[in-house]
């Protein structure tokens, strides 16, 4: 009997504890995950013109123009036009020319995939 009653308590407080758990998962942006989510989604003619590296220059190009010191004052938006000119500049800077509809292509995709994670909301009311 008394084993029984020990049973039965441990399953309790097991349940207690289980309730407790934070019920929700936290959802991280992985680069490799977002690369590949990138690159499946690409189109063909555009998988002929550029390759991984190319996808993931792209978007550290952009997320280096959207943690730029002068956007704290502004709205920086991901995919946004100044973002994708930012990072056509940069690339090209550096001896990588791409079309501006490729670059389009690759800010869509992670945007599809920030949404698929569930990190785009609604716009926060400024009041």
């Amino acid at each position: 009997m008394l084993t029984l009653v020990v049973v039965l308590a441990i399953f309790g407080v097991g349940l207690l504890l289980q309730e407790r758990r934070p019920s929700e998962v936290a959802i991280v942006y992985g680069v490799e995950e977002a690369l590949d989510f990138i690159w499946e989604g690409l189109g063909d003619a555009t998988k002929t013109s550029i390759g991984r590296r190319d996808v993931r220059r792209i978007l550290e190009w952009e997320m280096h123009y959207l943690q730029r010191p002068d956007h704290r004052d502004e709205e920086a938006v991901v995919g946004g036009l100044d973002a994708a000119a930012y990072a056509q500049e940069r690339s090209y800077a550096q001896g990588y020319a791409y079309e501006p509809e490729v670059i389009f292509e690759v800010l869509d995709l992670q945007a599809e995939y920030l949404a698929a994670l569930g990190a785009v909301g609604d716009p926060v009311d400024e009041e």
